[in-house]
């Protein structure tokens, strides 16, 4: 940039010496030094904020995933040194106990690795979106179910409705289980101490409505903008005591949009939030 203005300053020195009796060609060369070193000071800033937030997102990056699998990688060399110990080798419910953990601790290894592999085929356009019926209540009911140990860890009851006839939904299952999944676990995590999360699961012009409103710590409104972008965690500190990639909502505004539908929330802090998203309902 220096070598720029350097010799647009001696271009424009040496234009109006040549020129020194006609000030007019002076003034608008000078003008238009001005707006060229304007416009590609402009790109050169333009392309360092580029590299700098790219460089400041890789950080992040690897400060969250080094965060995330610091914890069941020291689970798992816990749990393999004491499976080796003497003590344990007698003892087949300490055995049994640190056998779960290794699994859980795993599979959380599992879920985080498959999460960043989906966020790379999405960037590459990789992931296909598979279109076919089936039913979300159901599905939403078996999840629901899985939750009871989460739900009573943070003393909390979950309030499912829906109408009494629903139509079947088009979309993919297995990544609508996963969106479900996602909004399901966040309002547990956010939600305050025995506190309620009401599901339901209504009918609206063509569509199937699913919606989910718990009463936690909600997100500041200035951060409202940022919800659906990847690493974003809210501002809160009760959320920031919360584990998490920052991905998942990036995940779940993906395949919804990419299924057809819509997502949409409110969110107030200190009072809870509430998502829903529709997909397209089958032709009976």
């Amino acid at each position: 940039m220096g070598f720029v203005v350097i010799l647009s300053t001696l271009i424009a020195y040496y234009i109006a010496n040549r020129y020194n009796k006609e000030p007019e060609i002076s003034a608008l060369l000078a003008m238009g030094t001005t707006a060229v070193t304007f416009i590609i000071g402009h790109f050169v800033v333009q392309s360092f904020s580029r590299v700098v937030e790219v460089s400041r997102l890789k950080s992040q990056f690897l400060n969250i995933v080094s965060h995330q699998l610091l914890t069941p990688l020291t689970a798992l060399k816990w749990s393999v040194n004491t499976l080796e110990s003497e003590d344990a080798t007698c003892d087949a419910k300490k055995q049994k106990e640190i056998q779960d953990i290794i699994k859980e601790s795993s599979n959380k290894m599992i879920n985080i690795v498959n999460t960043l592999l989906d966020i790379t085929r999405i960037e590459t356009g990789k992931v296909k979106i598979i279109g076919e019926p089936f039913n979300i209540v159901e599905t939403t009911k078996k999840i629901v179910a899985l939750r009871k140990n989460d739900l009573e860890a943070r003393q909390c009851s979950i309030t499912f409705s829906s109408d009494p006839v629903l139509p079947l939904v088009k979309g993919d299952p297995i990544r609508t289980r996963m969106v479900i999944e996602n909004l399901i676990d966040n309002a547990i995590k956010y939600s305050k101490n025995n506190a309620s999360i009401i599901i339901a699961i209504t009918q609206e012009s063509g569509n199937v409505i699913f919606s989910i409103q718990d009463f936690g710590v909600g997100i500041p409104a200035h951060e409202h903008k940022n919800i659906f972008q990847k690493f974003f965690r809210a501002s809160n500190e009760t959320v920031n005591e919360t584990k998490g990639l920052g991905l998942g909502l990036y995940l779940v505004k993906f395949i919804i949009e990419a299924s057809g539908g819509t997502i949409r929330f409110e969110s107030q802090e200190g009072v809870g939030s509430k998502f829903w998203f529709s997909l397209p309902a089958c032709d009976k």
